[in-house]
């Protein structure tokens, strides 16, 4: 079959790529202290958006399932508020990068519907952290290529080699696999949870075609621009949303003498720390995609997933059964696949 292809983003927030491996340097020693220094920057980036990650789903877990903090879509509403603080210093104050308006009603209206995509798969994706095991999540999120894949198509009629559909095919077959051995488990699993997560995993996909769409187009805007953009909107939204859905149950919660075997101050603090640390995955996204590649960091992000099961495993006691394990290894190099014949058709 015929590659046509619209340029679509491949990772969760997609960003503008730059100079990348091939780029090429100055003769000389001078040269190669820079290859250096750029190497490094990269790894400790790596290193970041690992931690931050990592972070920021095990406190979600913490925080909602643990520590009595039953409200997802306040948790959400303050990264989002944490993102627009941070990228108005970033880009306002700092000026390290150039702030870029909406140039017309059309982008605005197209940024509010991803927005919309971006709030709504982040408050399944925490809600889904009250009734399955992080580690569950991460094999779910793991098939967001064939969500896009799909959505693609459904939407600006992408379409992709055979092989691309095939790896999709075992993405899916891993999927499977996992949650029937999670199911089988007895533990870490409910049907609920396993519909938020896909819900999730869906809105993720779309965001990302979306996304794509905005980052490519005649309008397109910076990456640091569009997360702001974006960002903003979806804070708006959220807190509309917060306030209809959980502002009398938050309101009865702060006022309740109720504890959770935490001190308040752990609490207070992680509520603090783990916005922020949302912030800073985004950020070291955005380097790691400018110095390598969007299927580059798609590699980094799985191997994030891998850190964050085993993590998940250490600190909450997730089951995680050799038939699970099985089925998110099998996703995994579905996911490999996919990336090496989309290497390839670029």
């Amino acid at each position: 079959m015929k590659d046509r292809r619209v340029p679509v983003a491949d990772n969760a927030v997609r960003l503008t790529v730059g100079p990348g491996p091939s780029q090429k340097y100055p003769e000389g020693g001078a040269a190669e202290r820079r290859k250096g220094q750029e190497l490094l920057k990269f790894l400790g980036m790596v290193i970041v958006y690992y931690w931050s990650n990592s972070f920021v789903i095990l406190t979600n877990k913490q925080l909602m399932s643990h520590m009595g903090f039953n409200f997802p879509i306040t948790l959400t509403c303050m990264h989002m508020t944490t993102i627009v603080l941070f990228s108005s210093l970033i880009i306002d104050v700092l000026q390290a990068f150039e702030k870029q308006a909406v140039a017309s009603e059309k982008q605005r209206r197209s940024i509010r519907w991803l927005a919309i995509q971006f709030a709504v798969s982040l408050i399944c994706g925490n809600w889904s952290l009250r009734f399955i095991d992080v580690s569950y999540m991460e094999m779910v999120g793991a098939t967001t290529p064939f969500f896009v894949c799909i959505l693609g198509f459904v939407f600006f009629g992408t379409l992709y080699s055979d092989r691309v559909y095939a790896s999709c095919v075992v993405i899916v077959g891993g999927a499977f696999l996992s949650t029937y051995g999670k199911a089988s488990g007895g533990k870490g699993f409910t049907v609920i949870g396993l519909v938020l997560s896909l819900a999730a995993t869906f809105f993720r996909g779309l965001k990302t075609v979306w996304q794509g769409f905005l980052l490519q187009g005649e309008e397109k805007l910076s990456s640091p621009n569009l997360l702001r953009y974006m960002a903003t909107d979806a804070a708006v939204i959220l807190l509309a949303l917060a306030l209809a859905v959980e502002g009398r149950g938050l309101l009865a919660w702060l006022r309740s003498d109720e504890s959770s075997g935490y001190p308040f101050w752990q609490l207070a603090a992680l509520l603090v720390v783990n916005p922020m640390s949302a912030y800073c995955a985004n950020y070291s996204q955005f380097v790691l995609i400018q110095h390598s590649s969007a299927l580059t960091f798609q590699v980094i992000g799985n191997t994030k997933g891998i850190l964050n099961v085993i993590c998940s495993m250490f600190i909450f006691g997730d089951f995680v059964n050799p038939t699970a394990a099985g089925g998110y290894a099998i996703t995994l190099l579905g996911v490999a696949w996919y990336i090496r014949e989309k290497r390839r058709s670029q």
